[in-house]
């Protein structure tokens, strides 16, 4: 059995009713790293940038990475 470690940024973002490009002006990240993040499968993730994420959503680390089980 493993596991995969997914990031919620798409669904948080429409539940705070935020873009891709407000988040990234208000986040300080470049709007094609957001956009990364949202539509890619990611193999690693700054830390900055996680907390830049974090910080500007008002959302903790465990509301933005969700561990999957894969059967």
């Amino acid at each position: 059995m493993s596991s995969t470690i997914r990031l919620r940024l798409n669904e948080i973002l429409i539940e705070k009713q935020m873009s891709r490009r407000q988040l990234a002006k208000q986040a300080s990240l470049r709007p094609n790293t957001v956009n990364d993040l949202c539509t890619q499968p990611i193999q690693r993730l700054h830390l900055s940038t996680l907390s830049a994420l974090c910080d500007t959503l008002h959302v903790s680390i465990q509301d933005l990475l969700v561990l999957e089980i894969n059967d």
